[in-house]
């Protein structure tokens, strides 16, 4: 269900729309395409404005949605599918349309194919070429590349941006994955338990989180829970003092958002944290510190990095951290000029 969503779409622009599952912002999207009955409020589209008393249905709405499945019509070459849903899709007028949209989709050549000879990334390069034949004024994407292989994900984003950007389609996409909402949109919606949270670009959602769920998927932060008193916070690892000041009452839960960088470590026997895993992530080594079921993870630059051990005796250990062995006991200290409140 959603509460006082009030979203305005630009001209032109790439609106995405970000939250975990059950957030709302599926059936936002289906509002807009007239799937779902609007039941209060209204939704201003062009030339047209839904009220629950004159509900129009999705094929008198000047909008396009593309699902998550390509649905193409198995049966119809790849020219054909695009001009489906033209006026006319036999004229010459549509004929153009197709040819120029196959071009810019990276299609040329392709139109005689059927779908099913065609990769999952083109399948989907099809559907958006189709969505966007008969020149829409919105677009409505549903995760348009939760079923494409993830070595493709991020040309398709750069792709279907530059796409909607050339032909300056207004869009509404739906994602739950914060890279296609960072590479794709202009502007990001969170919605979280059916409410927006936060709203600006994707500069601004990164640098100045507004609430947890925006720092922990956006700004790549890890939640703490905490306890206020008198301008500190308890937490499982330790306190964290020197944080701005907040009218909190002694004893109020918290959550803390907490850059892995800004986590120095330190081997101290009977320290609050044990190190439960160590793994090499290229350019840095990530290590799992848990303290009473919390868990942290620290990052820690190349420099510290090192190979030890065989590899061929101990593949899964050769590349550790000096100092750091699993099980170790360590001592978190952080930087609080780069840790979030949350009250």
């Amino acid at each position: 269900m959603l509460h006082g969503v009030d979203l305005e779409v630009e001209h032109g622009e790439i609106m995405a729309l970000l939250g975990p599952s059950g957030s709302g912002k599926t059936t936002l999207l289906r509002l807009a395409a007239g799937l779902e009955p609007l039941q209060a409020g209204t939704i201003e589209l062009p030339g047209q404005t839904v009220t629950p008393a004159a509900c129009s249905a999705p094929e008198d709405r000047p909008t396009c949605l593309v699902f998550q499945q390509h649905a193409l019509f198995p049966h119809l070459p790849v020219a054909d599918n695009i001009a489906f849903g033209m006026e006319a899709p036999a004229s010459t007028a549509a004929r153009e349309r197709v040819d120029e949209l196959l071009s810019r989709a990276g299609l040329a050549g392709l139109g005689a194919r059927y779908p099913h000879t065609l990769s999952g990334g083109q399948q989907q390069r099809v559907a958006l070429a189709r969505a966007l034949a008969p020149s829409p004024a919105v677009m409505l994407l549903d995760e348009p590349f939760a079923s494409v292989d993830v070595l493709l994900v991020r040309q398709l984003r750069e792709e279907a941006r530059l796409l909607l950007k050339e032909t300056g389609t207004t869009t509404l996409l739906v994602t739950h994955d914060p890279e296609d909402a960072m590479l794709l949109a202009d502007r990001i919606a969170v919605i979280v338990d059916g409410r927006i949270v936060q709203l600006g670009t994707p500069r601004a959602l990164w640098t100045e989180p507004a609430h947890p769920f925006v720092a922990e998927v956006i700004g790549e932060r890890q939640l703490l829970n905490g306890t206020w008193s008198d301008g500190v916070v308890d937490t499982v690892f330790g306190p964290v003092a020197g944080l701005p000041a907040a009218d909190l009452a002694s004893g109020a839960t918290v959550k803390l958002a907490i850059d892995p960088r800004a986590l120095a470590v330190e081997r101290m026997p009977g320290g609050a944290g044990r190190v439960t895993d160590v793994r090499f992530a290229g350019r840095r080594t990530l290590l799992r510190v848990e303290a009473q079921g919390e868990v942290l993870h620290v990052e820690l630059p190349a420099s510290w990095q090192t190979v030890t051990g065989d590899l061929e005796s101990a593949p899964g250990d050769a590349l550790a951290t000096p100092g750091f062995p699993v099980g170790a006991s360590v001592s978190l200290t952080f930087a609080p000029s780069v840790v979030l409140l949350y009250a």
